[in-house]
């Protein structure tokens, strides 16, 4: 039985993702607020690795102690990677996502292979990783953005970003934005 208030999915959600950091990170994110806002201040730029999860409960990091404790284990396991960006797509729908394209390499795989074998398979079958820009533009608004993006360094450049941690990331029905609730330092190549 789901708690009085909470919705048929859970009262609140986890990800594990790769947040970018510094002055790539800083441009994405006035892109992002360029043409979505709102979807820009929910969280930082980031790259989904494992998740979303629904849980029951409050939304607090006592909640996420047992994910926590096994989550450190990863700690000494997983090596940093490069996060590899090309490209400006959409996956459709009534309010697209436009995102930019993530180029899987072995980094990304081993990563969430390892954080799916702590948290358990994820709503993924299919893992596309991608950093959303912006997802709540009507259609029409959706197509705009990626035609003005088309001649842009951001479909014409590939950009790399180092991803030395990952962040266990939490957030409540009512939370305006994403917390992260927990670091996991990666092994330094």
């Amino acid at each position: 039985m789901m708690p009085e208030g909470s919705n048929s999915q859970g009262d609140y959600r986890i990800f594990v993702g790769a947040y970018l950091e510094g002055e790539l990170s800083e441009r994405i994110q006035a892109l992002r607020l360029q043409y979505d806002p709102v979807t820009a201040r929910i969280s930082q730029p980031h790259v989904t690795l494992a998740g979303v999860y629904w849980r029951n409960g409050p939304a607090t990091p006592e909640n996420e102690a047992e994910t926590i404790r096994r989550l450190d284990i990863l700690s000494g396991l997983i090596p940093s990677f490069e996060l590899l960006f090309q490209g400006v797509s959409t996956y459709p729908g009534k309010r697209p996502v436009v995102h930019l394209n993530v180029l899987i390499n072995e980094g990304i795989i081993e990563a969430r292979n390892l954080l799916l074998s702590v948290l358990g398979q994820d709503k993924h079958r299919h893992f596309r990783p991608h950093l959303t820009l912006a997802m709540r533009l009507p259609w029409f608004e959706a197509w705009s953005m990626v035609s003005e993006l088309q001649e842009t360094e951001w479909n014409t450049q590939q950009h790399a970003a180092l991803i030395t941690s990952l962040r266990l990331m939490q957030r409540g029905q009512d939370d305006p934005s994403w917390r992260c609730i927990h670091q996991i330092d990666l092994v330094q190549r």
